[in-house]
Formats: structure tokens, C-alpha cells, sequence
């Protein structure tokens, strides 16, 4: 009987094992895995942000998490290390998308906010990360973001 060879799981995906900040970002080259630092490195500097490595499911599985203040229901934002494509998500409240201005953001931008899924009121936006100009134009949202929810605080 021939035995069958396992292929060794990738950390993000091992949900019964919490994985390192090494661990997950390991699959990247070194481009992708630059984008992702600066996104950690400006995501966390937003004040009174955490960030943790949590457990989200799939298809996010092991995922940056970032709270504002940690006392919010819902986490504020989200780096997916997803090894194929890593993504950023932004939950928006009605507060938050009431102040864009939504017919002068890029397409880029305005399509994802537009077209996602809403559920009680709440725009799940999601973002992959591709180049350092995109992803420049998801923090500036997120930084829009983060000046309505410390006013509103």
C-alpha cells in the first residue's frame, strides 16, 4: 500500500497552533512582505491602537486584528496574511461612510466601499494588497476613519 505524503500546513492556516509574526509572514517575497510591515507599521500607529494575531476563520484564518481602544464590539481593522493574496479590511458605520466623499475617491477605493457586504448597517470593505500606491490609498481611508471614531470617542 502506497503511503500518502502530507504536505506540511502553512501557519495561517494551522488553526490549533498560534502562529508567530515570523511564521506568518514566512510565504511572502520580499516586496509583498514589505507592503505588509508598512500596513502593520501604520495600522498600529493610529493612537490608541492594538494589534493581535487572532484566530478569524475561514477564509481569514490566522489575521492581524487591530482594535481602537480595545473597547469597541467589532474590530476596527484587519490585515489578512493570506499567502496567495494579502488583503486589508475595514469594517465602515454609517458615521464613517456619511463623511467620504464618495464620488472623489479612486475607483479602487470607491468600488470595494460601494459594493460590500453590509450587514446591520455596517460596509465590510476589503482591500488586496498589491502595490504601495494601493495600498496608500486604503491607510488614507483608514486614517479617515480613525479621525471620526476618536472625535466621536
Amino acid at each position: 500500500m502506497a503511503r500518502t505524503i502530507q504536505k506540511p500546513r502553512l501557519a495561517w492556516e494551522d488553526r490549533f497552533r498560534k502562529p508567530s509574526v515570523d511564521d506568518l509572514l514566512e510565504p511572502f517575497n520580499k516586496p509583498v512582505r514589505h507592503l505588509i510591515d508598512l500596513a502593520r507599521e501604520r495600522l498600529s500607529g493610529f493612537d490608541g491602537m492594538t494589534e493581535e494575531v487572532a484566530w478569524q476563520g475561514i477564509p481569514w484564518r490566522w489575521t492581524f486584528v487591530y482594535r481602537f481602544r480595545d473597547e469597541a464590539p467589532r474590530a476596527w481593522a484587519y490585515l489578512v496574511p493570506d499567502p496567495v493574496k494579502p488583503q486589508i479590511a475595514l469594517p465602515l458605520i454609517p458615521e464613517v461612510t456619511e463623511t467620504l466623499r464618495i464620488k472623489r475617491l479612486s475607483r479602487f477605493i470607491r468600488d470595494r466601499i460601494v459594493f460590500a457586504t453590509q450587514v446591520n448597517g455596517v460596509r465590510w470593505a476589503q482591500w488586496e494588497i498589491a502595490s504601495k500606491g494601493q495600498l496608500d490609498e486604503v491607510l488614507e481611508l483608514a486614517a479617515c476613519k480613525h479621525t471620526v471614531l476618536a472625535a466621536s470617542a
